[in-house]
């Protein structure tokens, strides 16, 4: 059940990113951009980690939202723009990197304050 809920969370964050996003930014400019970021990850972020439609135990790795969103863009880009996949292996490459960086700051991070509990 658990993996029910977090690709339904995964989803509808994807989903919302890729379909109210770009139109508050397109209607309002830069200040909807703002808006809709402030709003979407905030309503997502409150759905999928305080609701806990992503559940996480203490020693297990820690899912954030940027893997469902980035899938989602590179299916949306595939869909939309019947784009390939090899034109969407740059922002896997970087969603990669992203991944392993953040990795890296949280060990060292936790290295030098073990109490640090994110």
């Amino acid at each position: 059940m658990k993996y029910i809920s977090m690709f339904i969370g995964a989803m509808i964050t994807g989903a919302l990113v890729f379909g109210i996003w770009p139109e508050m930014w397109k209607s309002y400019g830069i200040m909807g951009g703002w808006l809709a970021a402030v709003i979407i990850i905030g309503l997502c972020w409150f759905m999928n980690h305080w609701l806990g439609l992503f559940s996480n135990s203490d020693r297990s790795i820690w899912i954030d939202q940027g893997m469902p969103i980035a899938a989602a863009g590179i299916a949306w880009a595939m869909v939309r723009f019947g784009a390939d996949f090899t034109h969407c292996l740059p922002t896997f490459t970087f969603l990669l990197l992203g991944g392993i960086l953040g990795g890296v700051a949280a060990y060292f991070v936790k290295q030098h304050n073990p109490n640090f509990r994110s």
